[in-house]
């Protein structure tokens, strides 16, 4: 190996420990310590936290997407509810406790994937 190649590619060991040390520290610190790597040993750094950052963000995005679906869940719970009182209106009092329940497990789904996206970008970034 030519003193170009260790030069270019870097010592993989010291780019990991460079790179650990980096994700333990603050933003403002891992700056400076970034300006002290050479310039191949930085960008392979900066590309690194680019890449876990960009796919933090897609599984967040992701995971909140399943927000929207529970909302399928309540309206057609509440329009069976709608629909069975309409046909039978002395069975509304009966059915009304089942239709709450549904509405709070639908909701409990979308506060669940919420949960998760929100989990996703404040405590595995």
């Amino acid at each position: 190996e030519t003193g170009y190649q260790r030069r270019v590619h870097g010592d993989p060991k010291h780019l990991i420990q460079a790179l650990s040390a980096t994700m333990q520290r603050s933003a403002t610190s891992a700056l400076v310590l970034r300006s002290s790597f050479p310039r191949v040993q930085r960008n392979a750094a900066i590309a690194y936290e680019v890449t876990v950052n960009g796919a933090n963000l897609i599984g967040a995005g992701l995971a909140a997407s399943g927000v929207g679906v529970p909302a399928i869940g309540v309206a057609m719970c509440f329009s069976s509810y709608m629909l069975a009182s309409a046909r039978q209106p002395n069975m509304s009092a009966k059915l009304l406790p089942y239709c709450i329940l549904g509405f709070a497990l639908s909701e409990a789904l979308a506060l669940f994937t919420l949960l998760v996206a929100l989990l996703e970008l404040f405590v595995f970034s």
